[in-house]
């Protein structure tokens, strides 16, 4: 049984077992210019539905943060915002009702790239983040940055971040590779759909970064679809949530 707890002006909702205390918990950002639930389409609906009876599932609570992009002038911005709700999380603070000792991070997007801060961002970790984490999964990563990324930087300044090449970019990656000699995170699983023309995917094979599962999977869907499960039983978007999870 399923307990819903949304924060729609905090842009924050959790899905919790309300029978159980799951120790399990997986944390779901958006990207640019998404929503805390939006971006993810009807999966909230269906993990609060069927979540129980699925044995990869049953187990994990589910938390969607979100931001808006406005704010956010750098990966840290977002880095922050995730630290600190596994901080609440790991510690058992409000608004969560237990402690949690799993974590699993899935990201689109923009989000994607606060995730691979966050990984980094070892003077922020707390609660042995790294040691509980138990999968990372990233949908739709700017691997090169967005070829639309100049037209988003003239409203919101975090567009310059997304730049193919951008300084921010160059620096994360190299922040990552240097990292992974002694933060150890589990493989991230990188999934890129052939049809996504806002972060581009023709060049994926050849963008390979530290720490990544390889070769990059891929679907035929689009930047949006990506992260959309169609129906509950066959999606590739659940397929993915279900292997991280297991």
């Amino acid at each position: 049984m399923r307990e819903f707890q949304p924060r729609a002006k905090e842009k924050w909702a959790l899905l919790r077992r309300s029978d159980a205390s799951n120790t399990g918990l997986a944390m779901f950002v958006h990207g640019f210019r998404g929503n805390y639930l939006r971006t993810w389409g009807a999966l909230s609906e269906y993990l609060e539905q069927h979540a129980d009876a699925d044995p990869d599932l049953g187990g994990w609570d589910y938390v969607f943060i979100g931001y808006d992009t406005g704010d956010v002038k750098t990966y840290l911005d977002i880095s922050a915002l995730i630290c600190g709700a596994w901080r609440r999380a790991a510690a058992g603070d409000p608004p969560y009702h237990q402690r949690y000792d799993r974590l699993a991070l899935f990201g689109h997007s923009l989000g994607t790239l606060g995730i691979r801060q966050a990984l980094c961002a070892n003077s922020t970790h707390s609660a042995d983040m790294l040691q509980r984490l138990h999968s990372v999964t990233l949908f739709g990563s700017p691997l090169n940055g967005s070829p639309l990324a100049p037209f988003g930087s003239l409203f919101y300044p975090i567009g310059d971040a997304l730049k193919p090449e951008s300084p921010q970019l160059r620096m994360l990656k190299a922040w990552c590779e240097s990292s992974l000699s002694f933060l150890r995170w589990p493989k991230i699983r990188v999934v890129l759909g052939q049809g996504d023309w806002v972060v581009g995917q023709q060049f994926a094979e050849l963008v390979q970064w530290p720490g990544d599962l390889q070769p990059t999977d891929q679907t035929v869907l689009n930047h949006s679809d990506l992260v959309k499960p169609e129906n509950w039983q066959n999606s590739c978007v659940m397929d993915y949530v279900r292997g991280a999870l297991r």
